[in-house]
């Protein structure tokens, strides 16, 4: 009686109290969170409920570190882009049917109207909340039904998972299957089938559709990120365009001085030598003046090869004053050369992972919008040679910045 008390004066409390009973009676594990059903309420996607169903604590424990605290991970997490349950995916239920969601942490939200089990064959006064579980991709089924059966107690029923094939087939799926692969299979038809059945003496027989999402709604998170990624690198990558084209120019400008300059030099001795001075007093000037400037260039060429590690020839010569100028402009214009890099390979590990969900869906138009892309940046590749063979600089760059 006193437990029925404290329970009552707790449940009476602000809405986080309720939140913190919540999560005493339904400790989180690893990699599922469900959410509490208290009593017999209306359905509805009112906030509070929206609050009950959070499972922030399930994703922080799937993806933080060993070494990263709770209140740290939660504070540095947005709210609003994680795996809990939002009014949209409330609202998108249709009554006696679950829904099978993707999370932007790469797990699935599967929302289950288990108050229909529980009441089957009773008059409801009020529809209960769903219930929300979060699946990993590698998790077998039977890890699923026994989430299902907690839910349930002290009902023991026997669960079981089936699908339909493309030709009209119903087919039932082994427990030991992983989330991962019956998903890929029950994406054909769009829909599977959670079959619960009562041992008891009436032996009841209960069926919950789940929809199944398509391509678009399983990669909506990650086309979203790439959407993001790819306007910051359009966006880095027209001024990253405009300095390696004028540190080019550049470079190729300091080239033409130089020869300039010899030209110069040789109408200047030639002058002085046949009509202002003559060969006796020119012959020891052009012979010390010109073998300064081999010192010199010699001094420079080793200087390049034996502290640096290059190779000595006019090319890296070339190449060396290009990423020199280049990189006082990056730096000048506000260009973060680290950041770009790290979005190139954002956007090919998003680009990979697209890859591989569509073809579980057989999306052929992603792959021919990537066919198409790639087809466009091999084309946008064939500029000039040198500004191909500078792009190795940038790495080189990354990697001498890092060091």
């Amino acid at each position: 009686m006193s437990l029925n008390v404290s329970l009552v004066n707790l449940c009476s409390r602000p809405a986080l109290t309720r939140s913190w009973l919540a999560r005493r009676i339904h400790p989180p594990c690893r990699y599922t969170a469900i959410a509490l059903r208290p009593g017999l309420r209306p359905f509805t996607t009112t906030p509070q409920e929206v609050e009950n169903t959070n499972v922030k604590h399930s994703r922080f424990l799937a993806e933080a570190s060993k070494n990263e605290t709770w209140k740290k991970g939660a504070a540095d997490k947005d709210p609003g882009d994680g795996a809990e349950v939002t009014s949209e995916d409330f609202d998108s239920i249709t009554e006696g049917k679950g829904k099978l969601s993707p999370t932007a942490s790469h797990l699935f939200k599967l929302i289950l109207p288990l108050g229909h089990a529980e009441r089957h064959g009773k008059e409801p006064a009020k529809t209960p909340p769903p219930t929300v579980f979060l699946l990993h991709p590698s998790q077998p089924l039977s890890h699923v039904s026994r989430l299902i059966l907690a839910s349930l107690a002290p009902s023991t029923p026997s669960i079981s998972f089936r699908s339909i094939t493309p030709r009209g087939y119903t087919i039932q799926w082994s427990d030991s299957t992983d989330v991962q692969d019956f998903i890929r299979d029950a994406a054909r038809s769009r829909e599977f089938t959670i079959c619960i059945t009562d041992t008891g003496e009436d032996e009841s027989h209960m069926t919950i559709p789940v929809e199944v999402p398509s391509f678009e709604d399983r990669t909506r998170f990650l086309r979203r990120r790439l959407a993001i990624v790819e306007e910051d690198l359009n966006r880095m990558e027209t001024l990253k365009r405009e300095c390696d084209h004028e540190a080019l120019r550049g470079a190729r400008r300091m080239a033409v001085g130089g020869f300039g300059i010899l030209v110069v030099y040789w109408g200047t001795v030639a002058r002085l030598t046949f009509w202002d001075f003559g060969w006796d007093v020119m012959e020891p000037i052009t012979y010390l003046s010109g073998l300064s400037m081999v010192i010199l260039g010699y001094l420079c060429m080793q200087s390049r090869f034996l502290y640096r590690g290059r190779e000595v020839s006019y090319s890296s010569l070339l190449h060396h004053s290009v990423s020199a100028r280049r990189e006082s402009l990056y730096e000048s214009r506000g260009l973060d050369i680290d950041r770009w890099m790290d979005l190139v390979s954002e956007a090919k590990s998003i680009r990979r992972e697209i890859s591989k969900i569509a073809e579980d869906y057989d999306e052929r138009r992603w792959k021919k919008s990537e066919a198409q892309r790639e087809a466009r940046e091999e084309g946008e590749r064939k500029e000039p040679e040198d500004v191909q063979e500078t792009q190795q600089e940038n790495m080189d760059l990354v990697e001498g910045r890092k060091d």
